[in-house]
């Protein structure tokens, strides 16, 4: 069975992890999916094993059958990577590579069927995990209007916040909103006509505000790269694939942080320590053309790779 989803950078990725695939090392692919980059990384490279989180049960269940030709070189665990400290306190030695790759898979967007796509009329749900609490649709029907507001222009960066927020509280008291395609036609009322981008639709950005609220998407990131850099052998590498700014600003200043020694994560740092990693990419590495063109979802990657001192 071919793969829908393409994993983005793998050049990129190739180059920065070649150095640390030392036969007997582990590298964990924080965000499985389908599986994409852990079997590029096990065709790759021999002699490494893969731990790989995912946090969707029935996303890992289809990585487990694709990648089960690959056997005991690669381990499953259904988790959320923020919780990488616990399940890898005992590797510290052997963890030579994290990767992250945030972007979501394209089996949410094209066969969940949970509303992560305003081009499909599906239950607004959005979560990743669908045995967790909250979704779309508790949010979008419960939420005040000043919680939306400050949902889609913090987590979407959208201009016309306010004014969709107040457009879907009015809607909301007439009849609850279900389904991502209302959730769609909603924004597009909601916007004048006249700032409708093209090639963008209007909703895109409520929709990216929505999922990463509903499954706290930033909070994890902030959790999950102090552990990655606390857990990793000296020498090793962790590589980092963003898909927006928000995502790649928590990364830049993350790294910025244990580059100068920084362990009380405060804003207004006055740590003293000894540096824990080299940022090995001053500004990020971003796809090549022909890679942008065999897959548009590549256009907006990012990628930043630190190594451990």
């Amino acid at each position: 069975m071919e793969y829908s989803h393409v994993p983005v950078m793998w050049n990129e990725l190739r180059f920065f992890l070649t150095p640390v695939a030392v036969s007997g090392a582990v590298f964990v692919d924080c965000t499985l999916g389908e599986g994409g980059h852990s079997r590029l990384m096990l065709d790759e490279f021999y002699g490494v094993k893969i731990v790989a989180f995912e946090r969707d049960f029935e996303i890992m269940n289809i990585a487990k059958a694709r990648l089960s030709g690959y056997g005991d070189r690669i381990e499953f665990i259904n988790a959320n990577f923020d919780a990488i400290e616990e399940y890898l306190s005992g590797k510290r030695d052997a963890v030579r590579a994290f990767v992250y790759d945030f972007g979501i898979s394209s089996f949410h967007f094209e066969r969940s069927g949970r509303g992560f796509s305003f081009r499909d009329d599906e239950p607004l749900d959005m979560r990743l995990n669908e045995r967790s609490g909250i979704c779309a649709r508790d949010i979008v029907n419960r939420a005040s209007e000043m919680e939306l507001t400050e949902i889609f222009a913090n987590y979407g960066q959208e201009r016309w916040a306010k004014r969709i927020a107040r457009f879907l509280c009015r809607v909301r008291r007439e009849k609850p909103v279900e389904t991502s395609r209302e959730l769609a036609e909603l924004v597009l009322r909601a916007i004048p006509v006249r700032y409708h981008v093209k090639n963008i639709h209007p909703a895109t950005r409520v929709f990216q505000a929505l999922r990463i609220a509903v499954n706290d998407e930033l909070s994890a990131i902030e959790k999950s790269l102090p552990a990655a850099i606390d857990i990793l052998a000296p020498g090793g590498r962790i590589c980092a694939i963003s898909f927006h700014s928000l995502e790649d600003r928590i990364v830049k200043n993350a790294f910025r942080r244990a580059a100068r020694g920084c362990t009380c994560r405060e804003e207004q740092c006055r740590c003293t320590g000894v540096p824990r990693i080299s940022i090995l990419t001053k500004k990020p590495a971003v796809p090549v053309a022909p890679e942008i063109e065999h897959n548009k979802r590549a256009r907006s990657a990012r990628l930043r790779v630190a190594e451990k001192l």
